[in-house]
């Protein structure tokens, strides 16, 4: 009885190995990580300030216009594989946001892939959402989102070169300038930005 259980323990634990290793060669259920970088294309912006000017009158200024402005951004990346279908990564990055200011966004990438052999090449989709900071003098709070898909062409097992388009919106504090004067953030009551645009990259994945 003993050694009946002992085969069948044996012959378990090398079943777990030998599907483990399939899933592995598969590419599924394993750690990722990589770089993307892209191209970024502003197409809107508008702005809310509320501030103290330095003749201590309150000032309130709104506005928001379309326009065309190139940015350009990169990331570094690292995620879990769930299954053939499915990945979340955690994404830190530096770009630059319209002419106001560079920030380094973090955000969790959830992307769903569309065929079921991973080491054939295929579409996916994707949602983004995150935070960060502003690079400026008195750094803020940012918030991120993205939505967009694209195409994944498997180099190897392992290696994968994805192309990418992107729609997005940054959410940002920029420095308030009046009379060329910039107003500090304790006389700041509002100063918030929402920035749209389109981006194109590519990326690559291990």
């Amino acid at each position: 009885m003993r050694r009946t259980a002992v085969i069948l323990l044996c012959i378990s634990l090398f079943s777990v190995r030998v599907m483990a290793q399939e899933d592995f060669a598969r590419g599924l259920g394993r750690l990722t990580f990589g770089a993307e970088w892209g191209y970024v294309a502003t197409w809107q912006s508008g702005f809310h300030y509320n501030y103290f000017s330095p003749d201590g009158y309150r000032e309130d200024e709104r506005g928001n216009e379309f326009l065309y402005y190139s940015n350009a951004d990169v990331y570094i990346h690292g995620g879990y594989d769930f299954n053939e279908y499915w990945n979340v990564s955690m994404y830190i990055g530096y770009a630059g946001v319209h002419d106001i200011h560079k920030v380094i966004p973090v955000s969790l990438r959830g992307t769903r892939y569309f065929g079921d052999d991973p080491l054939k090449d295929r579409w996916f989709t994707f949602v983004d959402l995150g935070s960060g900071l502003c690079i400026k003098k008195e750094p803020q709070e940012i918030l991120v989102g993205k939505i967009g898909g694209g195409y994944r062409i498997s180099l190897s097992s392992s290696v994968k070169l994805d192309f990418l388009l992107s729609a997005r919106i940054t959410y940002t504090h920029p420095p308030v300038i009046h009379d060329g004067v910039r107003i500090s953030l304790k006389r700041t009551n509002r100063n918030n930005a929402y920035v749209g645009a389109f981006s194109v990259g590519m990326g690559i994945s291990f």
